[in-house]
C-alpha cells in the first residue's frame, strides 16, 4: 500500500502557532526588568559599601574601640618643715555596667525580675542609707546612663573593704556588677587641721552650676574624682589635681579589653608645702584645750604669724572637726550633729570668728590718736575709775547723764599714753576719741571715722587674697550706723569703739596681723598658707614670696611707742599682763577683756536683758622675742573672762614650750578661775 493513497484529514480547529513578534517584545521586557533589578541592587551596594561606609566604620569603631580615662594621683600636702599632713588611700566604690546586666530580649518580664533580685541582694550587702533596689535601678535607667551604657554607674561610694572584697567574690553571680577603687584622702592629725585642711569629696551640682568652667566633665568625672571642698584643699585644687591619661583599647562584646592601641599617661599632681609648723600648731592647740577645759569654755581659737613675711605659722580653731568623716562619707547623724552645735565646729574660728576685740584693739586706737595729733605722749587724762558722759541735750542734770566704767573701778588716776596702755586704762581713750569737756579736761575727741580709717589701715574690716575661707571685721563709722542700724551715732558709741567694744567686730586673723605690722617696724603684709608648690621630683615651681599690703601711715617713732608701751604690759611690774612674764625670755604683748552677748549667750543662758555683767571673751596679742620678733600671735578665748588671767598664761606657756624656755610649770601663771583684768 502506498501512503499517497491514504485520506488526508486536516484538523481545522488547532489553535495557530503564536505570532513572532508579540513573543518578541515579552522577552524584552522581562530583560529589562532583570537589568533594572541588578541595576538598583548595585547602587543599594555602592551606597553601603561606598557612600556610607565611613559612617557604619565609625559605628563599628565606636563599639569596638573605645577610650578609658587613666587617673592621676592627687598631691600630697606638707607642713613647712616637710612633714605630710595628708596621705592618699584608696576609697572603693560599687557600680554597675549597665550594658552587662542579664538581659531577655524577648522575655522583659523575667528580665526585670531577675535584675530587680540582684539589685535587693546587692543593696543588703551594701547596706548604706540610700541604697535600695529601688535607687539602683533608678541610677542604671538614668539618662547618663542609657548614654553610656558601656560605662560604670555608681551605685555606692566609700563601701568598706570587706564589703567590697565581698561582691567582688560574687560579681560572676551578679552580671554587670564591679568592684572600682578611686583616689581618697586620709588626715592623720583629725581635729588638729581639720578647720584648715578642710577635705575632698565628690562634685556638687552645686558646685557646677557655680563654676561651670572649673568643673567641666572634660577635667573632672563626676562619679568617680574627688576635688577639695574646703579649706587648703579648696584652695590648692588646680596645683594638687594633676592630668589625666588616657587608654584606648579594643574590646569585645562584652567590653573586655582584647589590645591596648594607645596610652598617653597621666601627670600626677604636684603638692604643697604650707607656711604652718606642725610642732607649734600641737603646742598652741595642746595648750588652747587644756586652758579652754580647766576654764570651761567651749570655744576658742589662735593664730600665729611670721611678722617678718605674713606666713600664717599656726592656726587653730576649737570645736573642729575630723575631716575624715567627710573624706570617708559622713553619716546623716554624724553630719547633722556638727551642724548643730552651737559652737559651729565647721567654721574655722581663727579667721570666721567676728568678735569684740576687746582691750587689744587700743593699739590701733593709740596709733590713731597720735597720728592724727589728737594726743601726743605727754598728754594727760584724768581716770577717776568711773566718770559721767552730761546729757547732751540737758548738761547740767547729772542724773540724766550716762556713767562710764574703767575696769579699775577705783580708776588709775593721771595718765599718759603710755600709761594707758600699760595699764589698759579705758578712760584715757574714751575721752580722747569721744571728747570730754569738764573742769580742767576739755578734749574735742579724735571721732569714730578718723579711727575706722586707722582699724582699716592695720587691715581690720578690709578684704585679703587669703585663698581659705575667712570673715571680715567691722571698723564702724558715722554712716556705718546709719545705714545698718538706722540710728544716729553718739558719743557713747565713740567711746565704746575706742576701747574695742560697741560695733567694732575683728577676728582673730586680723588681730595678728595688726600685732605684726606693729612687731616688724610698720609693714602690713597679706596673710599666707601656701608657702611653695612643687613637683613630684622635688622641684619648686611656684616659690614663696611675702607681699605686702602697704606700709603703715604711722611715724616710726610711734611705731616704736607702741612697742615699748606693749614690752611693759608683760615685762614692767604693774603691766597687766605681769604675772604671765617668762623668766630670761621677754615677749611683748596686750590684753584684752571683750564684753559680748551674743545668739549663743542667749541661748545658753549667760546673756539676758538686764543683764548688769556681762560674760566676756578674753584676748590676748603678743610677738616674741620682744627685740626680734619670730612670731605674733593672738589668743582669743570665747567667754574665757579676763585676758590677762587666761589668754595671757595661755600664751606663757606656748612661748615656754616653743621656744624651749624651760620654765617649770609650776612657776607659770595659773589659769584664773575668777575675773580679773
Amino acid at each position: 500500500m502506498l501512503l499517497d493513497d491514504l485520506p488526508i484529514r486536516r484538523r481545522t480547529s488547532q489553535t495557530p502557532p503564536p505570532d513572532n513578534q508579540s513573543g518578541r517584545t515579552r522577552l524584552i521586557l522581562l530583560s529589562i526588568g532583570v537589568i533594572l533589578t541588578f541595576v538598583l541592587l548595585g547602587i543599594r551596594l555602592f551606597d553601603l559599601q561606598v557612600n556610607r561606609q565611613q559612617a557604619f566604620s565609625a559605628q563599628v569603631g565606636e563599639r569596638s574601640v573605645i577610650e578609658r580615662a587613666l587617673p592621676a594621683t592627687r598631691g600630697l600636702i606638707y607642713d613647712r618643715n616637710g612633714e605630710a599632713l595628708v596621705r592618699n588611700a584608696p576609697a572603693y566604690q560599687v557600680a554597675i555596667i549597665p550594658i552587662q546586666q542579664v538581659r531577655y530580649p524577648d522575655d522583659p518580664i523575667r528580665q526585670r525580675i531577675e535584675r530587680m533580685a540582684m539589685y535587693n541582694k546587692l543593696a543588703a550587702m551594701i547596706n548604706q542609707p540610700g541604697v535600695t533596689a529601688g535607687e539602683i535601678y533608678t541610677k542604671v535607667v538614668s539618662k547618663d546612663a542609657r548614654f553610656a551604657p558601656y560605662q560604670p554607674t555608681v551605685i555606692a561610694d566609700n563601701v568598706p573593704r570587706e564589703t567590697a572584697l565581698a561582691i567582688q567574690e560574687q560579681s560572676l553571680m551578679m552580671r554587670g556588677v564591679i568592684v572600682q577603687t578611686v583616689g581618697s584622702r586620709e588626715y592623720p592629725y583629725k581635729e588638729l587641721l581639720g578647720n584648715v585642711l578642710g577635705y575632698t569629696g565628690k562634685i556638687f551640682k552645686e558646685m557646677i552650676e557655680r563654676e561651670p568652667e572649673k568643673f567641666s566633665r572634660e577635667v573632672y568625672d563626676y562619679d568617680n574624682d574627688r576635688v577639695g571642698i574646703t579649706g587648703v584643699e579648696r584652695a590648692v585644687e588646680e596645683e594638687v589635681r594633676g592630668q589625666k591619661g588616657k587608654r584606648t583599647v579594643l574590646v569585645d562584646a562584652s567590653f573586655e579589653e582584647l589590645q591596648v592601641l594607645s596610652e598617653t599617661p597621666p601627670v600626677n599632681g604636684n603638692s604643697v608645702r604650707l607656711t604652718l609648723d606642725l610642732r607649734l600648731q600641737k603646742i598652741i592647740s595642746d595648750v588652747l584645750i587644756s586652758a579652754m577645759k580647766e576654764r570651761g569654755a567651749p570655744r576658742g581659737a589662735a593664730v600665729a604669724l611670721n611678722p617678718n613675711t605674713g606666713e600664717i605659722l599656726a592656726m587653730v580653731s576649737v570645736p573642729g572637726y575630723d575631716n575624715n568623716l567627710f573624706a570617708k562619707g559622713i553619716s546623716q547623724q554624724e553630719f547633722e550633729a556638727l551642724a548643730n552645735d552651737l559652737h559651729k565646729p565647721l567654721l574655722n574660728h581663727a579667721t570666721q570668728d567676728r568678735v569684740p576685740p576687746g582691750s587689744t584693739f587700743k593699739i590701733v586706737t593709740a596709733a590713731a590718736l597720735l597720728q592724727e595729733g589728737a594726743v601726743d605722749e605727754r598728754t594727760v587724762v584724768y581716770d577717776p575709775g568711773i566718770f559721767i558722759l552730761p546729757d547732751q541735750y540737758d548738761p547740767t542734770d547729772p542724773n540724766k547723764g550716762q556713767k562710764f566704767y574703767c575696769w579699775k573701778r577705783t580708776g588709775h588716776g593721771l595718765q599718759t599714753i603710755r600709761d594707758a596702755l600699760r595699764n589698759s586704762c579705758d578712760t584715757y581713750f574714751y575721752k580722747t576719741v569721744g571728747g570730754f569737756a569738764e573742769g580742767n579736761e576739755n578734749f574735742a575727741g579724735m571721732g569714730p571715722d578718723k579711727l575706722a580709717q586707722w582699724a582699716q589701715e592695720f587691715g581690720i574690716g578690709e578684704k585679703t587674697e587669703l585663698n581659705i575661707d575667712y570673715s571680715v571685721g567691722i571698723a564702724p563709722t558715722k554712716n556705718w550706723k546709719l545705714r545698718n542700724i538706722g540710728e544716729v551715732w553718739s558719743t557713747g558709741d565713740s567711746y565704746n569703739a575706742a576701747i574695742g567694744q560697741g560695733y567694732v567686730l575683728a577676728t582673730p586673723l586680723e588681730m595678728a596681723n595688726a600685732t605684726a605690722a606693729i612687731a616688724n617696724g610698720g609693714t602690713l603684709y597679706q596673710p599666707q598658707i601656701i608657702r611653695e608648690v612643687i613637683n613630684d621630683r622635688g622641684e619648686i615651681v611656684k616659690p614663696f614670696a611675702p607681699k605686702v599690703i602697704r606700709r603703715l601711715r604711722l611715724d616710726p617713732y610711734y611705731v616704736q611707742l607702741i612697742q615699748d608701751t606693749m614690752w611693759r604690759v608683760v615685762n614692767e611690774q604693774g603691766g597687766t599682763a605681769w604675772v604671765s612674764r617668762l623668766e630670761g625670755f621677754e615677749y611683748a604683748g596686750k590684753t584684752g577683756t571683750a564684753e559680748f552677748c551674743d545668739d549663743v549667750a542667749y541661748k545658753i543662758g549667760i546673756c539676758y536683758t538686764g543683764i548688769e555683767i556681762l560674760p566676756t571673751h578674753a584676748w590676748f596679742v603678743s610677738y616674741a622675742p620682744a627685740q626680734n620678733p619670730q612670731i605674733a600671735m593672738a589668743i582669743y578665748v570665747w567667754n574665757g573672762g579676763q585676758g590677762s588671767g587666761v589668754a595671757a598664761p595661755i600664751t606663757q606657756r606656748i612661748y615656754n614650750q616653743y621656744f624651749n624656755v624651760g620654765v617649770p610649770e609650776d612657776k607659770l601663771a595659773p589659769i584664773a578661775k575668777s575675773d580679773s583684768e
